[in-house]
């Protein structure tokens, strides 16, 4: 998902609570940044969060 797009979830998604239920990786300008998005709320999640976030989830059947 490119940078200006997750910004622009941001903005409509308002800061309400997301439990992140999608990631995507982030590219700024077409380049990959190494970061992941929030397909949902657009949050800028880090390799480390997404591990976090992943490692919390429950396993798949």
């Amino acid at each position: 998902m490119q940078k200006k797009r997750a910004t622009a979830l941001q903005l409509e998604w308002g800061g309400k609570p997301c439990d992140h239920p999608a990631l995507a990786k982030e590219y700024d300008e077409g380049a990959r940044t190494g970061n992941y998005v929030c397909t949902q709320c657009g949050a800028f999640i880090s390799f480390r969060e997404r591990a976090e976030i992943l490692k919390k989830r429950p396993p798949k059947a």
